[in-house]
């Protein structure tokens, strides 16, 4: 590789408008400026001039609003390297935009000599201000005083320590004169030998917003111009790069016709101009969801409202309030779907979803499709068809969302699809390449109202629906789909859709599993499931701690009811202190809110856990409206032995409470079996002795 000598360097420092200066300081003298000839074209002195004449005449011209801002920088000089962007007025072009750097060179003498560079940038201030970019100078100054001269090479330090990508090639024969470390970084390639390799390639993947631009380009082969214009460098990659660029004409000592480029990285700006765009648009969408929400909210909220009242005015009708009762439970029923559906959506955009993979069969998606079918199937008349044709029907996943995807796929089809309409079902196992792993294609067809094919593309996107419930008649919140989307892409898999306005919806998902084998076996908790026992539970002493009065209200007279005895703490320091205060044992099961004032959930489970005696290992069950898995996890880390969500359902109360006093029976019976057993060796040892 040849490289540049000095009549090549100062060539394209002129072509680049940049000019090499000395200032030489001694104690008593008056200051000395020596520079290049490009400089002195570059602050307008023509003619001999002595050092110390030039110091004044450069001094004269700084812009006066500038001039104090220069003398900070020029003090610092004496210590470190500095830059600065300034304004000079130049005798004939009147004002220009300079970029000033410099660094003091060591010497064992009393003279202080700084080096550096002056130069002019007008060109590119303005064409940033033409893209509205003000902003780019007071940026450019703060990171220009943070950069320091690292090269040894004189010139090409000069060069390296720019801002902007500078590079220079020769015309035609494309052969690279240099690149200075900001180009290199730009395109993406290490040195020059590898940018003299690829740069045909280079060249002609980068993309030009103006299609005028290549054009001008190549006109410079023939006439000497420079050419403005905007480019994305390695466009469609991990490297990209929006760029403001200059190109200009000039020819090397040698006399070969060549170019400069200088380039300006605007990347951060493009990626602000999206963001700022993405983020109306985000806004546009969550007003418009918000809006729906609002009347799919009010829906249900007014039924349970409504049959409250009716209830109140038809009481003693028992079969007519006993309707109500019934219409009120499924709207609230309803909303609970609604919100719980809200705030999935929001856990799955703030990243805490994760998967928790246990042992499953195919099959038992098949129970659930029966479950959610069964009724419907008569009720709209529909048929409904299903085929499964699989090998492995064991398999590690997470249960619950699989199950989550099918049946809000289901829903939808079941929703959408007319009386005496279509569904159908088909799981199918695919071949798969990675060994241990099953793929399954899972295709829900249905011939209902379809999709238009203007929105399809926005069919997963959160906050939006094609038809808000009060067009379609159908009531719902439209974040099924897009919470579908997220699990699938959680899980690694892949979800399509085809449909046709009035023909029907095809929906197809493609999910691996690891295949389980007889090593992965159910929890021990799924295996051992208490059937409930009334009696099981008659009598009980269970210590109740909820802050809310209507919740505790409640929650006590549904205990009260089962023939449980209930006592209440209105916060968790309480709780801690009524069990501190009890006997040991008198609390068969406590049932625990999370957040309460004094002292929540979790500290009281904890404390009471580090109590000394039989008191530190009652049973604990949280009873919280934080239904999320986190949650749940939170509660066990704090020494809970069972979890319900609110709103409470009194079977699943119960059955945690009997399952969870069962599992105790059992523990405290292979207690006293082992106590039991070591005392009978302890008295055989005994009798041992005797003889």
């Amino acid at each position: 590789m040849e490289y540049l000598n000095r009549d090549d360097m100062q060539q394209i420092l002129r072509s680049t408008s940049i000019g090499v200066w000395r200032v030489e300081f001694e104690e008593g003298g008056a200051p000395r400026f020596y520079a290049d000839q490009v400089m002195d074209e570059l602050i307008g002195v023509s003619g001999a001039i002595t050092p110390e004449e030039r110091f004044l005449f450069h001094r004269a011209h700084i812009h006066e609003e500038d001039l104090a801002l220069f003398e900070e920088y020029s003090a610092k000089l004496a210590e470190d390297p500095t830059e600065i962007v300034y304004r000079y007025i130049h005798p004939v072009s009147g004002e220009m935009y300079v970029r000033c750097g410099g660094k003091r060179e060591h010497s064992d003498t009393d003279t202080v000599r700084i080096v550096g560079i002056h130069q002019d940038i007008s060109d590119t201030i303005r064409l940033e201000k033409d893209k509205q970019a003000e902003q780019r100078l007071a940026e450019l100054n703060h990171m220009l005083k943070k950069e320091h001269l690292l090269q040894q090479d004189y010139y090409r330090e000069l060069l390296d320590i720019q801002n902007c990508g500078l590079m220079a090639y020769t015309l035609p024969g494309h052969k690279i004169i240099h690149m200075n470390a900001e180009a290199l970084r730009m395109y993406g390639v290490k040195d020059i030998e590898t940018m003299q390799q690829e740069l045909g390639r280079v060249l002609a993947g980068i993309y030009y917003p103006d299609p005028e631009t290549p054009h001008k380009l190549m006109r410079l082969r023939e006439v000497d111009d420079s050419v403005d214009y905007d480019c994305v460098i390695n466009k469609g990659t991990k490297q990209e790069c929006h760029a403001m660029a200059k190109t200009k004409v000039f020819i090397t000592p040698a006399g070969e016709r060549a170019v400069a480029t200088t380039f300006i990285d605007v990347s951060d700006m493009i990626l602000l101009e999206k963001a700022l765009q993405q983020a109306k648009e985000g806004s546009r969408a969550k007003t418009a969801f918000l809006f729906n929400m609002s009347h799919d909210l009010r829906t249900p909220m007014n039924a349970i409202i409504g049959y409250g009242i009716l209830m109140e005015q038809h009481w003693g009708e028992k079969e007519t309030t006993w309707e109500y009762l019934h219409k009120q439970k499924e709207a609230s029923r309803y909303l609970l779907s609604l919100i719980n559906n809200v705030l999935e959506m929001a856990r799955i955009e703030s990243g805490k979803e994760v998967l928790n993979e246990t042992p499953w069969s195919v099959q038992e998606l098949n129970k659930a499709v029966d479950a959610i079918m069964e009724g419907v199937v008569h009720e709209k008349q529909l048929q409904f068809t299903r085929r499964l044709q699989i090998r492995h029907e064991r398999v590690l996943c997470d249960p619950l969302k699989v199950r989550e995807i099918f049946m809000n796929l289901l829903s939808n089809a079941i929703k959408y699809t007319p009386e005496g309409g279509k569904i159908s079902m088909e799981i199918e196992e695919l071949t798969c390449e990675q060994e241990g792993y099953a793929r399954f294609r899972t295709v829900i067809s249905d011939t209902g109202i379809g999709i238009s094919e203007e929105y399809l593309p926005h069919l997963f996107e959160m906050f939006t629906r094609e038809r808000t419930s009060v067009e379609s008649g159908i009531v719902g919140t439209g974040l099924g789909l897009p919470i579908v989307k997220s699990l699938v892409d959680l899980m690694g898999g892949s979800i399509s859709v085809d449909s046709r306005l009035q023909k029907g919806t095809t929906f197809t998902v493609i999910l691996t599993h690891r295949i389980a084998d007889d090593t992965h076996t159910e929890p021990a908790d799924a295996k051992e499931k208490t059937e409930l026992d009334a009696s099981m539970l008659t009598g009980r002493r269970i210590l109740l701690a909820e802050d809310n009065t209507l919740n505790a209200e409640i929650a006590e007279t549904i205990l009260k009811d089962a023939g449980i005895v209930v006592a209440h703490a209105v916060d968790g320091a309480q709780a801690l202190s009524m069990v501190e205060q009890a006997p040991e044992g008198y609390y068969d099961l406590i049932l625990m809110d999370i957040q309460m004032p004094r002292m929540d959930g979790y500290e009281s489970a904890r404390r009471i856990r580090a109590l000394p005696d039989g008191r530190g290992r009652t049973p604990i069950v949280a009873m919280t409206a934080n239904a999320f898995e986190e949650d749940r996890r939170a509660a066990f880390a704090a020494g809970m032995n069972g979890y319900v969500a609110k709103p409470i359902e009194i079977p699943a109360l119960m059955e945690a409470m009997a399952d969870i006093l069962n599992k105790q029976g059992k523990c405290h019976a292979r207690r006293k079996r082992a106590i039991d057993g070591a005392c009978e060796t302890e008295a055989q040892k005994a009798g041992h002795q005797k003889k």
